[in-house]
């Protein structure tokens, strides 16, 4: 049998959780109830301090005293503290609502108690249920369940359930079988009790092929993750639009990394087929809408809203406009400037009929725009500059033959201004 105990010893310091306290989530199954022995052993050898604690889902209420009284006693015999969590039984049992509904209350007794951890029994068959429930769900990235993600903690996912089975008999440790365990209303149960038997017939190694699969794709995972925040960082924003076009020369699973990566900062998260779609647009140009208020177009992330109101520029203040800083006066040395005759000056986005002269003659904003190439998206965030409220200066673009003399208008930075027309460019 397995060395367990030297397992768990080891997957201890990787986590740099010997010395500290870990709870331990007990359902009174085989597999918790051996991990929360297996660290009770280790107790005084890796000095941690064990806080036990069962969730009851409400899911059985027929059996639910019997599994509490079972991980009480669990926890009385080491001489360690315990909780026990009843949660409402739900109109209906689904699997990633009580999951999610069982983790916030393990966090939340684990931040109480003053736990560094909580520490799951997830073993080696359920890191292959969820890998294949991954996969067939059709996510980008199917690398199962980390063994440390603080604050979850699964030292045995290189373990078979029935090796964790056969440990609790040895130790003479009593523990619950769950019925709906066998019930096939569930998809993670389909798999386990359909699926992977004829994985298996296949492979009789199949759990440790899926477990060797995760594990070497959550390492290039952390290594393409680390790549894509320091290449999302660097591009260029301005307001609430992102610029996604320097993505265009990086490798294709970088890309996907990074427009994965600020999707989910914008709190949308997309399955493989989705993902792939969007980019497709990214690289072609074109537009789609990854959520029902966020849009890509020509290489442009943005969510549509309303134009910037217009506000007051006066003598010797300046006004911030996303990025940039506007005023009137001595300009900093980085600024860009531009001359206006007496009134009052004030910035806004454009509006529907502004015109600005020219040397050739009055032309309108849109068409300027337009002429220009600048992306929808990007039109309402570059600021009009107005005398009187009438357009007299885009910073960095063109400026009015009846601007008038006499006061500096500033734009800073010039770097930004800059970046700003490279985009729009």
């Amino acid at each position: 049998m397995q060395d367990l105990r030297a397992l768990v010893r080891r997957q201890a310091e990787l986590a740099g959780l010997c010395g500290r306290r870990i709870l331990v989530a007990v359902s009174g199954g085989p597999d918790s109830v051996a991990l929360f022995h297996i660290l009770a052993e280790l107790r005084q050898e890796a000095r941690i301090d064990l806080h036990l604690c069962h969730v009851d889902h409400g899911w059985r209420r027929e059996s639910a005293g019997a599994e509490a009284a079972l991980c009480a006693e669990l926890a009385r015999a080491s001489g360690s503290g315990w909780s026990v969590i009843h949660l409402p039984a739900p109109k209906a049992p689904n699997e990633a609502e009580a999951r999610a509904a069982r983790l916030g209350a393990l966090r939340r007794t684990a931040a109480g108690v003053g736990a560094a951890a909580v520490a799951l029994g997830h073993q080696a068959d359920d890191q292959a249920e969820t890998v294949l429930m991954q996969l067939v769900r059709g996510t980008a990235f199917a690398g199962g369940m980390a063994a440390w993600r603080p604050p979850l903690w699964r030292p045995l996912l290189s373990v078979p359930r029935e090796a964790l089975r056969q440990y609790c008999l040895a130790q003479g440790l009593a523990f619950a079988d769950d019925p709906s365990n066998d019930s096939l209303d569930f998809a993670r149960n389909r798999l386990r009790l359909e699926v992977l038997p004829r994985l298996r017939r296949e492979n009789p190694r199949a759990l440790e092929a899926i477990g060797r699969f995760a594990g070497l794709r959550q390492e290039e995972d952390a290594w393409l993750e680390q790549q894509a925040a320091v290449l999302a960082s660097c591009l260029p924003r301005l307001g609430n639009v992102l610029d996604l076009r320097p993505l265009k020369g990086e490798p294709r699973p970088l890309q996907r990394r990074v427009l994965r990566r600020v999707l989910k900062d914008q709190g949308v998260m997309l399955d493989a087929e989705r993902l792939a779609a969007c980019q497709e647009i990214l690289e072609t140009g074109g537009r789609c809408a990854p959520a029902h208020d966020l849009e890509i177009e020509r290489g442009l992330l943005y969510r549509p809203g309303p134009p910037r109101p217009w506000c007051c520029l006066r003598d010797g203040t300046k006004v911030l406009w996303a990025d940039l800083s506007l005023g009137v006066g001595s300009p900093p040395k980085d600024a860009l400037q531009a001359e206006v005759g007496p009134g009052r000056i004030s910035v806004r986005s454009r509006r529907p009929g502004d015109r600005l002269q020219l040397a050739g003659g009055r032309r309108k904003l849109q068409d300027i725009l337009v002429d220009a190439k600048v992306p929808r998206p990007l039109r309402d965030a570059v600021p009009v500059v107005c005398l009187e409220g009438r357009p007299v200066w885009l910073p960095g673009h063109a400026r009015s033959t009846d601007a008038g003399s006499g006061r500096t208008v500033w734009v800073g930075s010039a770097e930004v201004v800059a970046q700003l027309w490279s985009v729009l460019e």
